[in-house]
């Protein structure tokens, strides 16, 4: 990962998941979307030119 934000980020969810703060499914789901669009969002900078949508 090239951007530290994004790892922070991840750990930070960990923590949160662990701890139980988010403890419904549709909680878990907002996060792990705000997450893959993150992880895109790297995708996008380190090829920016690629074939995907």
């Amino acid at each position: 990962m090239n951007n530290p934000m994004t790892l922070l980020k991840i750990q930070i969810f960990y923590v949160k998941l662990q701890a139980g703060q988010i403890n419904h499914p549709y909680d878990l789901a907002v996060e792990l979307e705000k997450l893959a669009d993150l992880a895109w969002d790297e995708v996008d900078e380190l090829y920016p030119n690629s074939l995907l949508p």
